[in-house]
């Protein structure tokens, strides 16, 4: 009778625990929707675009802020010397991304995901890291989309991804090692959490450049959609 009543009580807090996980997703995701179709409009939205432009790069699961590396506000090729090659051509862009060390040295493929990778990812038990990946300016200009906003947006852009580097005690990156080839990972500021991803970060530095954004903005589209959406608004004469 005991080992029936454990067993039964096993059960019932297993449905009440399943439950509770499909009731706090349910609410996760429809806070992410709401986010996502009423953002900050952005007082930068119909600016326009620098002269070069700043772009935003969506993939699957992950965006990322794209900047010239021979930049007239930040000249990149002279911060990350040492850390980058010499030899990138002038039309280089590099690539930004916050987020989980172990994500983007581990999981490179959605079937690297295992569940021990996702539960320290989201318990924010490992490192986070900024990505920083050299790509031709033709790719990002043929995938990627133009940020409007002006100077003053990637000014403010630039700012907030050299804030979120650690540096040493001798004011030097330090470097997280990669072996995804051409890549740079320097150790970042922050935490990883189911509140405080990769879309996030890039969500609040381009709430930051006065550009439209979700609040809450755990994914990639909760990214790009605000900035459609804005794009898609009339403009007054």
């Amino acid at each position: 009778m005991n080992a029936r009543t454990a067993l039964i009580k096993a059960a019932l807090w297993g449905g009440l625990s399943l439950a509770a996980l499909l009731v706090c997703g349910f609410w996760y995701l429809g806070a992410a929707w709401l986010s996502g179709m009423l953002p900050s409009a952005g007082k930068m939205a119909h600016v326009p675009p620098g002269k070069p432009p700043a772009y935003l790069c969506e993939a699957a699961f992950h965006t990322d802020l794209a900047l010239p590396l021979d930049g007239e506000i930040a000249n990149w090729r002279k911060d990350f010397r040492g850390y980058l090659p010499d030899y990138l051509p002038r039309d280089t862009y590099l690539l930004f991304g916050w987020g989980d060390s172990v994500f983007f040295t581990k999981v490179l493929y959605p079937e690297d995901l295992t569940l021990s990778r996702g539960v320290t990812a989201l318990a924010g038990m490992n490192p986070v890291a900024m990505r920083i990946a050299p790509v031709y300016g033709s790719d990002v200009r043929e995938l990627c989309k133009p940020l409007p906003g002006g100077q003053e947006t990637k000014r403010v852009l630039i700012d907030e991804i050299r804030a979120s580097l650690k540096r040493d005690n001798e004011g030097k990156y330090i470097e997280i090692d990669t072996d995804v080839p051409g890549e740079l990972l320097l150790a970042a500021k922050g935490r990883y959490s189911p509140f405080n991803t990769c879309n996030q970060w890039t969500a609040r530095a381009l709430g930051k450049a006065g550009l439209p954004h979700a609040v809450f903005a755990p994914f990639a589209w909760s990214v790009t959609h605000p900035l459609n959406l804005a794009q898609e608004a009339p403009q007054d004469d």
